[in-house]
């Protein structure tokens, strides 16, 4: 009750005295306690699973399970403020009875928001317990009365951790100490000095310096350097250590299925580390689906190798190979990429395969998606084939439905899984809003069963009047009974507690929420916003950012002022990148958002509220859900983490014949074991398209699927067939359809490209049907459907065969436009030659090349607006450094329309980034592709164009500052105005050392691009 303030008139009456509990709990607790500390042996290993206690044979109870109970109790009574005078000592008991039960993150908690216990407490040994849960063996002098033993047992640890003693030394100070309060101590004393004994045996289990040599089959001198560093870990979680207990870092490749926050990130640290040192591996390649992503690991990378001679390249997303090569063989490295770019560079260096010894794909489930998945599965099909043996593949994900199908796929064995079954996770808490009566309560639900309530939150959810505006007349209130209402009436509600995300299905409901949070400062209501709580002059910094990109007026900018940060596709990325980092560094509290959030960043959050359970038009996965969960309570930063579903229908109306269906879906959600399997994307090319209104499910004929070389005509043959057959098909629905069609297609033509001859003497066929084979869609398809699969691979390749010859098949390997699309490209190159070598002496390259790009442009963003004639004056803009507020005014101006609604600024963003950025500098990435070998002068200025396009800047410098890392147009053009000659990453590492220079440039920016600066500069 305390957590949301409610009035202590309305709180719930217990139904019992807590205090009843005590004696159990702590029963529990000294019983557990004494029983791991008897393991502590010669050997100085405790069993993997606790032992049970004596007197607990008749029990049918897990001890884990049990002391889970107890750590629990501690930790409510805590947060239920029953009595201030035990807080000390049950925040020690809590966090004791969280580490022996496995749940070392919420332990970590408990200890770093306590207060030091005093040295009165069981004559100095609490105040042991503490030390030890913390990590801190420095000898405590302030005199105490067991002060002998303390300081024995924390040298021992010491000695032990810093490789001055072998574990045996420890094992015997905690006998002795044991020994001794068995015999003579209070019963205060005994169970602290269990309690002292049993944390010592898990933390000699737990140890880096115990499991690391063991798991890797190094000795610990060649671990000792990383063991070392300030920063390295000093014990294993309970899900690293199932990854050790695997054999992944002695070599194994394996399917890693964890939920988020299970330590995932320092385990990955950990394989990178235990490849280099073994010398299995001197390249290492991350392999991630979205730029926030990359950049999120490379942060963590770059702060865990500092110091090391170990190099990180996160290989910008042009479709260029701006990385040396004989660098990144040179010496150990990682590489962290998008699987586009990766694809793109084996494309064209074949033998980067070769030098691959352990490749890792993070948020490894994304095969599924006709825009990217058959891209991703390419990808991973090719490495697969052209991989040396000896490599270590690792693909994680924090859910999947079918990770031994994956793995018997990847890597050739249906058990090479690490799952997360048995690990205590933060406890999750769901609730669900109910506004049925005057004022609108929380009802809280067994996260295993729904169906049933544990609790209710009375009375905190209640309507403000709102002053009327203008003309009104008719009175406001808020909040109205929406999910986007109460979501943002409660996120403010609890800000004060913790960091809150609200989660939309929809980026116009991200706006609809910012903008109502700015009406209602406007009209002059009285709040606590989130600003309150968070680091002001940070706030500051990303609202400026956000004016100067998107505008003062735009919503984002307007709520960024009161420490709401809207956080979406169409946000610009530099902003995106600034609002990540504050909220993980605590900077920033409040952030509402879409499926974003679920991209693998990290997030910490104490709150996830959820205003919707679809994502743009469909239901959200179970696995994309489970995601975005895997959020709120991270490991390590909270105990617990609240799910709250704001929408009161949802609960409401459960049992109404209109509401069941979606209360259902929600419960549906909850359950991670309905997780849906990974599926290939290519195999969806089977699907029959299947229509809501009117009801039609239309098979797709196999002359359909003719498409490898589809341009425009035939999309609209196939169109035509397909109306022809069903006159009620929608025309815009199909053609969205078979479009996606057509591109996995051309990407299984680009496919079979890169790994056949088509020379005489091949057997295409044979080819073809062998490729497909080795395909994810290939191994999970039934017997029938592997006819139809190597049926169209072959077909495909018959199609290659047809209509190309050897120079144009090496285009198509090289390059990631469809085939057709190339063939005309290089038509248009081979006529034009000239008058592109003229332009480029003139210096009006972009005068001959922008009216082609966008003439094959795909990109929905710029198809979607409606005056098409204002597309060139808005690509000139954006390269020449424009903000998207500028930009937008000029959409405005034109009366653009987007669909049947009014064009945003946030429209204007996707028509830069996504229209642009991505698929226009693509197009012009493949011209420049295509002049390689023709004019190399021609060939770097197309290249410099196609950065200009992808980065929406004009100046080299400003360009190099964008790739090295400060991925924000304003500020890669501030500093590009202020070192102009820089023209490559050296050049950036130069001015990123000069600091007071830096730091001064970058005073007003946020803190995350003076982080860039501090670790390319090596001050950080």
């Amino acid at each position: 009750m305390h957590e949301f303030r409610v009035a202590p008139a309305d709180f719930n009456a217990l139904p019992r005295d807590p205090s009843m509990l005590f004696s159990l709990a702590i029963g529990i607790l000294g019983d557990v306690a004494a029983a791991v500390a008897d393991t502590l042996g010669a050997e100085a290993a405790a069993p993997a699973a606790l032992p049970q206690p004596p007197g607990w044979d008749e029990l049918d109870e897990d001890p884990q399970d049990v002391l889970r109970f107890a750590s629990i109790f501690f930790d409510a009574y805590l947060n239920a403020q029953l009595d201030s005078d035990l807080d000390i000592e049950f925040s020690l008991l809590c966090a004791a009875a969280y580490y022996l039960a496995g749940n070392v993150g919420s332990a970590t908690v408990v200890i770093r928001q306590m207060a030091e216990p005093d040295l009165d407490l069981a004559g100095g040994l609490g105040h042991l317990v503490y030390c030890i849960l913390k990590n801190s063996f420095v000898l405590v002098e302030a005199p105490h009365v067991h002060q002998a033993m303390t300081r024995d047992l924390l040298q021992a640890l010491s000695h032990y951790f810093c490789f001055e003693a072998e574990a045996d030394g420890v094992a015997a100070v905690c006998h002795a100490l044991r020994e001794y309060f068995h015999r003579s101590g209070s019963p205060r004393e005994l169970l602290y000095a269990d309690i002292a004994g049993a944390l010592c045996a898990l933390k000699l289990r737990n140890a880096t310096r115990t499991i690391l040599p063991l798991a890797s089959g190094l000795t610990p001198a060649v671990w000792q350097p990383a063991l070392g560093k300030p920063h390295f870990p000093i014990e294993l979680w309970p899900a690293q250590q199932r990854i050790a207990d695997a054999g992944v870092f002695a070599g194994r490749s394996v399917v890693i299925q964890m939920p988020t926050s299970a330590g995932k990130t320092r385990a990955t640290e950990i394989i990178i580390r235990s490849a280099f040192l073994s010398g299995r591996a001197h390249l290492a390649v991350i392999v991630a689906p979205y730029r926030s992503l990359c950049h999120d690991i490379r942060g963590d990378l770059v702060a865990a190798f500092a110091g090391e001679n170990v190099r990180l390249d996160e290989a910008s997303d042009a479709y260029q190979f701006d990385l040396a090569l004989d660098a990144l063989f040179a010496g150990d490295s990682v590489l962290i990429v998008t699987p586009e770019k990766l694809l793109y560079m084996l494309r064209r260096a074949p033998d980067l395969a070769e030098r691959i010894g352990l490749v890792i794909y993070d948020e490894g489930h994304q095969f599924d998606g006709m825009t990217r998945g058959p891209t991703y599965e390419l990808l991973l099909t090719s490495l697969r084939m052209t991989l040396p043996p000896a490599t270590q593949i690792i693909l994680i994900s924090a859910v999947i439905g079918n990770a031994p199908d994956v793995a018997a796929w990847l890597i050739g064995d249906a058990d090479a899984v690490v799952g997360a079954e048995g690990l205590l996770p933060t406890t999750k808490s769901i609730a669900f809003a109910s506004w049925q009566d005057q004022r609108g309560r929380l009802e809280y639900v067994k996260p295993e069963d729904p169906a049933e309530r544990e609790y209710f939150v009375p009375r905190i959810i209640g309507e403000i009047a709102l002053p009327l505006r203008g003309k009104e007349t008719s009175q406001r209130k808020f909040p109205e009974k929406t999910g986007g209402d109460v979501g943002l009436f409660l996120g403010l509600h609890l800000v004060r507690n913790g960091s809150v995300a609200i989660f939309c299905g929809l980026k116009a409901s991200v706006t609809k929420i910012c903008s109502r949070a700015v009406d209602i400062v406007d009209r002059g209501v009285d709040l606590d916003w989130p600003i309150e709580g968070s680091d002001a002059a940070e706030v500051e910094k990303i609202r400026a950012l956000s004016e100067i990109e998107l505008g003062a007026s735009a919503s984002a900018t307007r709520a960024a002022a009161l420490g709401i940060f809207a956080h979406h596709a169409d946000t610009p990325h530099g902003i995106r990148l600034a609002i990540e980092y504050a909220m993980k560094e605590g900077l920033a509290k409040f952030v509402i958002c879409t499926s974003t959030l679920a991209q693998g960043v990290n997030f910490p959050l104490k709150y996830l509220i959820v205003t919707t359970t679809r994502q743009g038009a469909d239901q959200i996965l179970v696995r994309d859900f489970h995601n975005l969960m895997g959020r709120a309570g991270r490991a390590g930063m909270h105990t617990e983490g609240s799910v709250i579903f704001s929408t009161p229908s949802l609960y409401d109306q459960r049992q109404q014949f209109g509401g069941r269906w979606a209360w259902d879906r929600a419960v549906d959600l909850l359950d991670a074991k309905n997780a849906e399997p990974s599926r290939s994307s290519i195999l969806a090319v089977f699907d029959a398209y299947q229509q809501r209104q009117p009801p039609i499910a239309q098979e797709i004929l196999p002359e359909w699927l003719d498409l490898a070389f589809a341009d425009a005509a035939r999309i609209n043959e196939v169109v035509a067939a397909a109306l022809a057959a069903q006159p009620n098909i929608s025309e815009r629905e199909f053609r969205s359809f078979i479009e996606g069609r057509a591109r996995a297609v051309q990407n299984i033509a680009a496919f079979l490209v890169a790994n056949m001859t088509f020379a005489q003497g091949e057997d295409v066929a044979a080819r073809a049907g062998e490729l497909a084979a080795n395909t994810l869609a290939y191994h999970l398809a039934d017997e029938e459907t592997r006819v139809r699969l190597i049926e169209v691979f072959r077909s495909i390749g018959d199609s290659v065969a047809a209509n190309t010859d050897g120079d144009q098949r090496a285009l198509i390997r090289r390059s990631p436009l469809p085939p057709a699309a190339i063939a005309e490209l290089k038509n248009w190159l081979n006529e034009n030659l000239a008058i592109l070598q003229t332009a480029l002496q003139e210096n009006r390259l972009s005068a001959e090349i922008f009216p082609l790009a966008l003439r094959f442009t795909t990109s929905r963003a710029i198809k979607a607006i409606s005056v098409q004639t204002i597309i060139p004056r808005a690509l000139r803009d954006w390269v020449a450094g424009r903000s998207y507020a500028v930009i937008f005014d000029a959409l405005v101006e034109a009366n653009v329309r987007v669909g049947r609604d009014h064009v945003t600024v946030e429209d204007a963003v996707a028509l830069c980034e996504s229209g642009f950025g991505f698929d226009v500098a693509m197009i012009i990435a493949s011209i420049a592709d295509l002049t390689e070998d023709v004019d190399e002068a021609l060939h770097a200025g197309v290249g410099l164009l196609q950065k200009q396009v992808k980065y929406g800047l004009t100046e080299r410098a400003m360009i190099a500052f964008h790739e090295a890392g400060f991925a924000d147009r304003h500020v890669a053009s501030l500093l590009g105005v202020v070192w102009g000659d820089v023209t490559d990453r050296q050049g950036v590492r130069a001015a990123c050392q000069q600091q007071e220079l830096m730091r001064a440039v970058l005073a007003h920016m946020p803190s995350y691009f003076v982080g860039v600066a501090a670790e390319l500069g090596g001050w950080g």
